[in-house]
């Protein structure tokens, strides 16, 4: 196997000499180090994040509860080599490493979530299904991940973990209120309850947790879309958050687990309601371990996709995955064998009902597909130093056939503090269940009555990626941090941007399919794009003395759509990105916290032939927060948002911006 990792003669140019200098640094080292952080979601099993065969950082509730948070892609956009994707005023999507929100793969407790076919526009919805003060930590995989999770995970892997049962009983109550300095933009108010513990000790325990928050609408008076055609003011969002859970532990090494979660989204009067339920089994034996979990998820989108019409629809998902890993200690080997099965459905009436005008319009609203998956996962252990892990998964579709995603991934600790780690991998994406249909369509170019109309189609093939990353760790104890290089190529990229309501002009489009009797033109979803992301991610902490605490990263990504003659940056992708993070704890009751958040100038439209670009300026954030401890079950956390008012202006109608000066309070109580 060949390895190689290009980059511009501008980009860092040696990661071997920052590495020889890492063995230089003075002697701030203590005896722990963070590094020795448990992570589950980038291999099969519990690993350090030492020795973790993937680029992964992980957001603890610590963080989390420094300030209110209503949507997680606010947090996830402080992470190395994660930026925000926008779409005018919807909730920011994460994409990692360049790659859009579609190729990161959205995890609760390791079980998937994915709304996209029931709101294909764009899913603003799945960072918001939990309440943020339930959350135990956040891993963030950066990198694909194909090989055990399928091709939703080509850039990446969020796996958000809730705080588990204990065997003491434990509750909580959190509530935030943010205030706007502007009068005419909307406050926010979030809430949250929990409570857990055993029914029978080390037999049965429960947890039930619930959430809501609401941000209000903009007055007209901000951003009124009517002048110069900026952007309009941010709309209402509304959820509601529902989960329960049993654990049930029947004999020594056996546990089953329930959950129910049940969620209702409103975004602008489109509203998702979410239904999902899980049974799982987890065995503990002589020769290894099994986990087995069958996952149900409806959502119903009671509003539908269109603005000014009410359009349901439903989709589901059942699935069927479990694992067997099984250690082989005379050949240091550790052996997992998985697999899934997977089925999805959709029932919509106006979207899955063929081209309007045609004889068998309406005859069947109902599309679904099956999959089953196939993989296995080798971790060598070469040295007490050098671990090689070598794995694949063989994915089958029931329209697009068989695929394999292989990985390689090499761990080498040259010393206790300094770790190096390089990964190559190969994954693919099957078009959703929507794009594959030649029964779903939509209306689009901007109208439902003149516009034009897009159409799935069985002729596009499934998209693959080469990915490669060199990176090295360091951890010395008081110190730490890292730097990763990282390339990815996607081929066969699946786009459907190139359309027009030009009747006349339309015929020149390659994936133009013809006309709608009333003379719509019609557009076909199609294999044009290629596309090309590679950059650097740093990270940086130090502990300056035992009350200071700081932290920072640093990306620089360079994406460009690479399918035609010339390259085209890609949309919402700052090439330079950078946050930085200072904590002072004077004494054991007070802590204070400052942040900024620095995002780059980037392209908020470019045209298909690339002529035409807007540009937004670079802009930086900085939020401050103090909270004190009444007790041992309260503390009050207050702060100011975005200090400097950074950002508010939206001056065309591609634009976004940051939300403006706001005050918070905060009370939580744990028992």
């Amino acid at each position: 196997m060949s390895v190689r990792i290009s980059f511009s003669p501008r980009q860092p140019r040696s990661l071997a000499m920052l590495a020889c200098g890492l063995f230089t640094l003075p002697a701030l080292a203590a005896d722990d180090q963070t590094l020795d952080t448990v992570v589950v979601t980038a291999s099969s099993t519990e690993q350090t994040l030492r020795d973790a065969p993937a680029s992964i950082s992980v957001i603890t509730s610590e963080e989390i509860a420094k300030r209110p948070v209503q949507e997680l892609a606010e947090l996830l956009g402080t992470v190395e080599g994660v930026t925000l994707t926008r779409n005018g005023n919807q909730v920011p999507g994460v994409q990692i490493r360049g790659l859009g929100q579609a190729y990161t793969l959205m995890l609760i407790d390791g079980k998937r979530v994915n709304s996209s076919n029931a709101v294909f526009r764009g899913n603003d919805y799945d960072t918001g299904w939990v309440p943020a003060a339930e959350i135990e930590r956040i891993e963030v995989v950066r990198g694909p991940m194909s090989s055990l999770y399928g091709s939703d995970a080509i850039g990446g892997v969020v796996n958000i973990i809730t705080r588990k049962i204990g065997k003491t009983w434990r509750g909580s109550v959190k509530a935030d209120a943010v205030v706007q300095e502007d009068a005419d933009a909307g406050n926010a108010f979030i809430t949250s309850a929990s409570v857990s513990g055993p029914l029978i000790a080390d037999v049965l325990g429960l947890r039930l947790s619930g959430g809501y928050d609401k941000r209000e609408a903009d007055d007209s008076n901000i951003n009124d879309p009517g002048i110069n055609g900026t952007q309009s003011g941010f709309p209402k969002v509304e959820n509601r958050q529902f989960s329960g859970a049993l654990n049930w532990r029947p004999a020594d090494g056996h546990e089953v687990g329930l959950s129910y979660d049940r969620n209702r989204r409103n975004h602008d009067g489109f509203i998702l309601e979410r239904e999902a339920s899980s049974l799982s089994h987890s065995g503990r034996y002589g020769f290894g371990t099994s986990d087995i979990t069958f996952n149900y998820d409806e959502t119903r989108n009671q509003t539908g996709t269109v603005s000014g019409q009410k359009n349901p629809n439903k989709a589901t998902s059942l699935s069927l995955d479990g694992k067997l890993v099984l250690p082989w200690e005379a050949a240091n080997q550790l052996l997992t064998l998985g697999g899934e099965l997977r089925r999805e459905k959709l029932r919509d009436r106006a979207n899955l009902a063929g081209l309007p005008g045609t004889a068998g319009y309406g005859a069947n609203p109902e599309a679904e597909v099956a999959q089953y998956a196939l993989f296995i996962e080798d971790e060598f252990t070469l040295r007490d130093d050098l671990k090689l892990t070598l794995g694949n998964r063989f994915d089958h579709h029931e329209n697009f056939g068989g695929h394999n995603s292989p990985r390689a991934y090499v761990v080498y600790h040259a010393t206790e503090s300094v770790s190096f780690k390089a990964g190559w991998a190969r994954a693919f994406r099957a078009p959703t269940l929507l794009q594959g249909s030649p029964n779903w369509g939509s209306v689009s170019c901007g109208s439902a009555v003149t516009g034009c109309y897009i159409i799935g189609s069985e002729d596009i093939k499934p998209e693959t990626s080469t990915s490669k990353e060199l990176g090295v760790q360091f951890d010395f104890g008081k110190v730490g941090g890292g730097v990763t290089l990282f390339h990815n190529k996607i081929k066969d990229m699946i786009d459907i941007t190139s359309r027009t309501s030009n009747v006349a002009l339309a015929p020149t489009y390659a994936n133009f399919v013809g006309y709608l009797p009333d003379g719509r033109p019609i557009f076909a979803y199609q294999n044009i794009a290629s596309v090309t992301t590679k950059g650097v991610e740093t990270s940086f902490r130090a502990e300056l003395s035992p009350q200071w605490a700081m932290r920072a990263n640093y990306t620089y990504t360079d994406a460009k759509n690479t399918s035609g003659a010339r390259d085209i940056p890609m949309i919402y992708r700052p090439r330079h990105s950078a946050n930085l993070g200072a904590d002072w704890k004077p004494d054991d009751n007070w802590s204070l916290n400052a942040t900024a958040r620095y995002s780059g100038s980037q392209y908020i439209s470019v045209s298909s032939d690339g002529q035409n670009r807007v540009k937004k300026s670079a802009y930086g954030v900085v939020d401050l927060s103090a909270a004190y401890r009444i007790n041992k079950m309260l503390t009050v956390r207050a702060g100011v948002l975005n200090l400097g008012d950074e950002g508010e202006n939206r001056d065309v109608s591609t634009d976004f911006n940051e939300e403006g000066r706001r005050y918070f309070v905060s009370l939580a109580a744990d028992f």
